[in-house]
């Protein structure tokens, strides 16, 4: 728990800092440029970027980092997941960033965001899931909600496995960006046109461009009907470089910028101005540099996440005592062991008398033994065998492709390993010996049969209780007696 309280401070630190570097950088790279041309034109640049960042970029890098949240995954991964935790942990994102937020996890058929609003993924209302699913990139933008429309991020989340396991991201009200955008423009006299890969403006400066989506049939504004950007386009094909566009009369400064998170492009539309020209072909000279600093944080971020997710995922995977693998992680590991190999004997293991020992000499002797124990099994085994703390002094270990008598003779040699050491207690005048139980079923390996076959190993481990414990006992069906 306290791994993941770090990650979370850690990643936000890194997020904030990565927010200051970006605007930093932006200034100090076009601080050159800014003390030739007026005051007007100098505040343009930096809230440009800013905006974008904050109000483009900032909800795609935190869509991302939900998808890759260790917790996230893990969690809907389960069997049986609790809605109430999941909407607890949608809402703590949408309050901290002001955003909707939201989660579609195809394993419990379910969608739900941090408004409380579930979706059942079958039904029509989550078209979208089964449309975007389908298609190859890992993230996506779409409008959608045709009674109040907003702009969603959707991230594909995948498990371990790189199995696509859901959806995850962020939605922002279309109004907030028109307002966003307008106040933008009626400062600078700047018009703003996000255009996606198929030339449709989705975002605009002075007015929320209707999208058509596929479940509603509204107004679709082509970036071609507008007499600039057709001249424009012609300037480029006659390999003109000059970003003056005259449209009848009037003559406008168009340039362009890529969103490669997006796949999209921005479009500024601006009157002319002295020196507008200059100013844009520096903008864009000193855009390399902004994306190369970008990278380099984009590549430190994605190593950071790659660490903490590594140490998460080691400690969720260990048992902290005996530093054998834990009851989850061998049910995992099971699913991989039923894949490669056909039989397997399987033991479960259960310390003699243990609680006479933590009364007898204090749980730090009982600690011990049960390091002594989990380290022996480690040594002793075979590398393709499976061995782990399956809880209080009970120990499982798995053996493939080993028949009854092949396993018997290995859990002998471990039984007989333990019985003959000697414990030692610190301040007690003499040491203690201690001997473990075992249950032992061989049988096939399938997907589904680790509990019938542990079920089988337990009876096997009560049996020998009965016969005195410190042996090893097989399982016999009643039904061949």
């Amino acid at each position: 728990m306290n791994l993941i309280h770090k990650f979370d401070h850690f990643i936000t630190a890194l997020f904030f800092f990565i927010i200051i570097t970006v605007v930093a950088t932006s200034y100090f790279t076009f601080k050159e440029f800014f003390a030739i041309h007026n005051k007007r034109q100098q505040e343009a640049i930096i809230p440009l970027f800013s905006l974008i960042t904050s109000e483009v970029i900032s909800p795609l890098s935190i869509s991302q980092y939900m998808a890759k949240d260790p917790f996230v995954i893990n969690y809907i991964e389960q069997d049986k997941i609790d809605q109430q935790t999941i909407l607890i942990y949608l809402q703590q994102v949408a309050a901290q960033y002001q955003m909707v937020s939201f989660i579609a996890i195809e394993k419990h058929n379910l969608m739900i965001d941090s408004n409380n609003k579930r979706t059942e993924l079958n039904s029509d209302k989550a078209e979208w899931f089964h449309r975007l699913k389908k298609l190859p990139p890992d993230q996506f933008t779409d409008i959608g909600n045709a009674a109040d429309p907003h702009l969603y991020f959707d991230v594909k989340i995948f498990n371990d496995q790189q199995e696509f396991i859901g959806f995850i991201g962020v939605a922002i009200d279309l109004n907030y960006f028109a307002e966003k955008f307008r106040q933008f423009q009626q400062r600078f006299g700047f018009e703003l046109f996000f255009v996606d890969a198929q030339d449709i403006i989705t975002l605009s400066s002075n007015r929320i461009m209707k999208t058509e989506s596929h479940h509603r049939k509204n107004e679709l504004v082509n970036i071609n009907t507008f007499p600039w950007y057709q001249r424009f386009t012609d300037n480029m094909a006659q390999g003109k470089n000059t970003p003056v566009v005259a449209t009848g009369n009037n003559e406008l400064i168009v340039s362009q910028m890529p969103i490669r998170e997006l796949n999209w492009r921005l479009f500024i539309v601006a009157p002319p101005a002295s020196k507008q020209a200059e100013y844009w072909q520096l903008f864009f000279s000193k855009l390399v540099v902004f994306v190369l600093v970008s990278g380099v944080l984009y590549f430190a971020f994605a190593a950071t996440i790659s660490y903490f997710k590594s140490s998460l995922v080691k400690d969720s995977q260990i048992d902290f005592l005996t530093q054998l693998p834990n009851r989850s992680y061998i049910h995992r590991q099971y699913q991989q062991l039923a894949k490669a190999h056909d039989n397997a004997s399987i033991i479960i293991a259960d310390v003699d008398l243990f609680k006479e020992v933590n009364d007898k000499y204090g749980h730090n002797a009982g600690d011990e033994v049960l390091k002594v124990i989990g380290k022996k099994l480690t040594t002793s085994l075979r590398k393709i065998d499976l061995s782990g703390r399956w809880g209080g002094e009970e120990f499982i270990i798995i053996l493939p492709e080993a028949d009854a008598e092949l396993a018997k003779r290995i859990i002998e040699r471990i039984r007989e390993d333990i019985a003959s050491y000697e414990f030692h207690p610190p301040g007690e005048a003499s040491g203690f010996f201690t001997s473990v139980s075992f249950g032992l079923v061989q049988g096939p390996l399938t997907k589904s049969n680790l509990q019938t076959q542990i079920d089988k190993a337990d009876k096997a481990l009560y049996q020998a209780k009965l016969n005195g414990r410190n042996q090893v006992q097989v399982y016999t069906d009643p039904r061949q007696d």
